[in-house]
């Protein structure tokens, strides 16, 4: 089945997550995996529904229990099964390394968690025609220094930064490109097959072409799913 996760960032008040939670309630998730990473303090709220948790990021310093911190033992005691790690605004914003990267993907395996490791190149290394190297550089930088068993547990999220909260024209020639890169060089030197998924503006517009790319495995959604029949449109599209 396709991975649909739903990256809702710092979106949504209390009373429009239980709004939403509601939606999400009569949507029909059977035939996907409905991964949903709401911000932390709603995480609560869908301990006991029909979806699979995400949370949007974790702490680097895990063991040291520092204030504003959420720890992996909390997040596990609601059941969150996911964790993001690496996505663009957290490099860009936070200045995240790749050395910080890896240590909070290490930290997330070792304690249970799935990662949902974020990549993608921008629009100026494209320009200079290095986003292969780009992407092979962050693959290995953290494939690297994992076991094959912990590799398996990882999700690819491909997301060119350019296309994250834009309105870009797609190249869809160019986006299954990238993924059959992507999916070749991890089964090339680490023997693993990984799922693979695209995200950057993917909405209910511009999901019937996308879906045509047999090589994904399914999408990182952020402004596409916050409205509740946007996300009912998309899963049943994915559905079919």
């Amino acid at each position: 089945m396709k991975y649909l996760i739903c990256n809702l960032k710092a979106n949504k008040t209390y009373a429009e997550m239980l709004e939403y939670k509601d939606a999400l309630n009569k949507i029909n998730t059977e035939n996907i995996n409905l991964i949903l990473a709401p911000t932390s303090i709603y995480l609560p709220l869908f301990k006991d529904s029909k979806v699979l948790l995400s949370v949007q990021d974790i702490a680097l310093n895990e063991n040291l229990n520092l204030t504003g911190d959420i720890s992996i033992f909390q997040l596990k005691s609601l059941d969150v099964k996911y964790a993001i790690i690496g996505h663009f605004e957290r490099r860009k914003y936070y200045k995240e390394s790749e050395f910080e990267i890896l240590a909070k993907i290490k930290d997330a395996l070792e304690n249970g968690l799935k990662v949902i490791y974020c990549i993608g190149e921008s629009s100026e290394e494209r320009e200079r025609r290095v986003e292969y190297q780009v992407l092979e550089r962050q693959i290995a930088r953290v494939l690297n220094k994992l076991s094959n068993e912990e590799i398996k547990n990882i999700i690819i999220a491909y997301e060119p930064t350019d296309l994250i909260g834009k309105t870009s024209t797609y190249d869809f020639l160019k986006i299954r490109s990238m993924i059959i890169f992507i999916k070749k060089l991890i089964k090339d030197y680490y023997g693993v097959n990984l799922d693979v998924v695209f995200g950057g503006s993917v909405c209910p517009q511009n999901l019937n072409d996308l879906i045509k790319l047999k090589e994904l495995d399914g999408f990182i959604v952020c402004t596409g799913v916050l409205k509740p029949e946007n996300l009912d449109e998309i899963t049943r599209k994915m559905a079919t």
